[in-house]
């Protein structure tokens, strides 16, 4: 019973993974930039849909005349406590349009 305790515990702070979707941040078509974002709080352990982002970026360049996007950066930044014990992150990712 102590182990199986133990146990739970150990899996409840290595945190859980939670699927997220990518969401328009900000985009910018003079320089032919898009930036998609998401969030997670403190334990969890994000997974987001790689071929989602990309997609969405491609399909927001398609709008202003380029066939393609490929991804150039990539920044998180807390958004609730600080970096040392931050309760909230963003990530935004940034992706270039091109011909």
């Amino acid at each position: 019973m102590i182990r199986a305790l133990m146990l739970a515990t150990l899996a409840g702070i290595a945190g859980c993974t939670t699927y997220k979707l990518w969401n328009a941040y900000d985009s910018d078509q003079d320089s032919a930039t898009v930036r998609l974002s998401y969030e997670y709080r403190k334990f969890e352990s994000p997974q987001v849909d790689e071929r989602g982002g990309i997609g969405m970026a491609r399909e927001r360049c398609t709008d202003w005349g380029y066939p393609n996007a490929h991804r150039v950066g990539e920044d998180r930044q807390c958004i609730d406590g600080s970096n040392n014990d931050c309760g909230k992150w963003r990530v935004i990712r940034e992706y270039r349009c091109t011909k």
